[in-house]
């Protein structure tokens, strides 16, 4: 086993990059999921010879501040509401404004969600994206991430007393039945046989069923609107009481039924305000409301940035995900994706590899706004996008 420092970069964090061999038998459980087949940077979804540890007092220094951030983040919103018009989300269909007025005033659940972070200069944790619409990546997070452990304990890879931060699969099993989903729901996805959301459908499927919740698959595309019974139906044209989707609110926006959605008479998760919560317009709204609050990172919408001098910035699309058109301080922005944020650059840490230097950032992932786990993504650049990959991680300390 072999332990990675942290090549040249902004910060130290206090966790560390080891390499060991990959668990016995957990090629069988990654192979037919995709997740070792070469994706779009070449390699494996998965990284299968390294890991990262995380002493105990950092995991619980990541998981406390995503808490006090998601909480910030619930009072922005809720001062946002309060004229009625989330128009600085730029949300151009009324029905969906009003369904995203609704769901907040129900105090419908979002499900679950992911923080992005990385770290300051003195190692504390700064967030860079809430990917809170339904992100990809939770199985993986999950059991998977899990089964690798205890394969890894099983092997002796890991030491006495190590563990992980997961409790992803006990805070879903516990959330599922409190949702209020009714007897006939489904769970859509974007289609295929195989792919990210084709594993999360299914595992959120598994999860369900084993709470007594019977859910099917259905895809996206194939999802019916019902003008008389004022509901969505599935692929059969059977009326859904409730529907959970791996679908973002923001493409659901552009489709022909959005109109119908302040009727529905089925209930959708993540809720409709979790629209707000996973545009990035709102890490400008926190930095209004709060400036300097621990954890947050100087951030406003394009247009609004006061002038610091000597403050670097990146632009990313207030809509984008992926690190899609995410531009540094000595690029110039791409305006291709839409309106841009700007907020203060942190890049990820930097580890040396034996196969070159990559960037780590940490998530904590939330089930119903409260954490419930870490999981870690790599990257050649400081961007995080489609290339990431998934490293798996053991608690020590």
């Amino acid at each position: 086993m072999t332990v990675q420092t942290p090549g040249p970069g902004p910060t130290a964090p206090p966790f560390r990059r080891i390499s060991l061999r990959g668990p016995a038998g957990m090629r069988q459980r990654l192979r037919p999921l995709g997740l070792l087949a070469p994706a779009e940077g070449g390699l494996p979804y998965w990284v299968e010879d390294a890991a990262y540890v995380v002493p105990r007092a950092m995991a619980e220094r990541l998981l406390q501040t995503a808490a006090r951030l998601h909480a910030l983040c619930l009072q922005a919103i809720g001062t946002e509401l309060q004229g009625g018009d989330p128009e600085r989300f730029g949300i151009q269909e009324a029905g969906m404004r009003q369904a995203v007025l609704q769901s907040w005033q129900a105090q419908d659940s979002p499900l679950y969600g992911r923080m992005d972070f990385s770290f300051s200069a003195a190692g504390e944790p700064v967030l860079l994206d809430y990917e809170a619409d339904g992100p990809l990546g939770l199985a993986e997070a999950s059991y998977l991430q899990w089964e690798w452990f205890e394969a890894a304990q099983a092997a002796s890879l890991t030491e006495r007393g190590d563990d992980q931060e997961n409790l992803l699969y006990e805070k879903l099993l516990a959330l599922l039945p409190r949702l209020g989903l009714g007897p006939d729901f489904a769970i859509a996805h974007g289609g295929g046989a195989v792919g990210a959301e084709r594993t999360d459908a299914e595992y959120l499927a598994s999860l369900a069923r084993e709470a007594g919740l019977p859910a099917r698959l259905c895809e996206i595309g194939a999802l019916g609107w019902d003008r008389e019974a004022l509901c969505f139906t599935d692929d059969q044209d059977r009326p859904l009481s409730g529907l959970l989707k791996l679908y973002p609110w923001l493409w659901m926006e552009q489709e022909p039924n959005a109109e119908a959605l302040p009727q529905s008479r089925t209930r959708i998760l993540p809720a409709a305000w979790t629209r707000l919560l996973s545009d990035k317009a709102l890490l400008a709204r926190l930095w209004q409301q709060a400036p300097g609050t621990p954890g947050l990172l100087p951030a406003w919408l394009e247009g609004e940035a006061p002038a610091e001098p000597g403050l670097a910035l990146v632009a990313k699309p207030c809509r984008g995900d992926d690190g899609e058109g995410v531009t540094g301080p000595d690029e110039p922005p791409d305006h291709r994706h839409g309106p841009l944020l700007r907020q203060g650059w942190c890049p990820p840490p930097r580890f040396e590899t034996g196969q070159g230097s990559v960037h780590a950032g940490v998530s904590v992932w939330l089930v119903g706004g409260e954490p419930a786990g870490l999981s870690f993504r790599e990257s050649r650049s400081w961007r995080s996008d489609a290339t990431a990959r998934f490293v798996p991680h053991i608690l020590r300390g």
